[in-house]
């Protein structure tokens, strides 16, 4: 999702000559189906899976579009993420967050709370540990990693 836009100045009395500059970062198009529709509907999964952890929120974000980009469809992430929760603003903001850009977030295999964890070490779909933990102040969201 990097895109860097190379700008070339022209220098000033001087015909032809430019200079190349790097740019702020300027996102790619969002994918047809990142609508506002879908943005609200992601952050309704968010807002339950965060639940209260708002520094997982866009942890949570960045993961199912990650699962999009594996080949899930956008409109049905609930068959994999079963939270449903009243978004707030921080929620939807998230979301969008991650439509731009999720390079300052791990890649995560599973995302969820320390019984999701307990439920993953008892079916062997995880080993124990190591795992990253956002904490929140009466709550936990636990990243497992690839």
């Amino acid at each position: 999702m990097t895109n860097i836009l190379l700008a070339c100045l022209v220098a000033s009395g001087s015909v032809g000559m430019c200079r190349a500059e790097l740019n702020d970062y300027i996102p790619d198009e969002p994918p047809s189906w990142a609508t506002e529709e879908w943005v609200e509907y992601a952050a309704h999964i968010v807002a339950s899976e965060a639940g209260g952890v708002p520094v997982a929120d866009k942890v949570i974000a960045c993961t199912m579009i990650r699962d999009i980009e594996r080949g899930w469809n956008p409109w049905n992430l609930r068959k994999r993420w079963f939270g449903w929760g009243t978004p707030d603003r921080l929620d939807r903001e998230a979301v969008r967050q991650a439509l731009i850009n999720c390079d300052d977030i791990p890649s995560y295999k599973f995302v969820g709370n320390v019984n999701d964890t307990r439920v993953w070490l008892r079916n062997n779909m995880i080993t124990n540990g190591p795992h990253d933990i956002y904490l929140g102040n009466n709550a936990a969201v636990v990243g497992i990693r690839w």
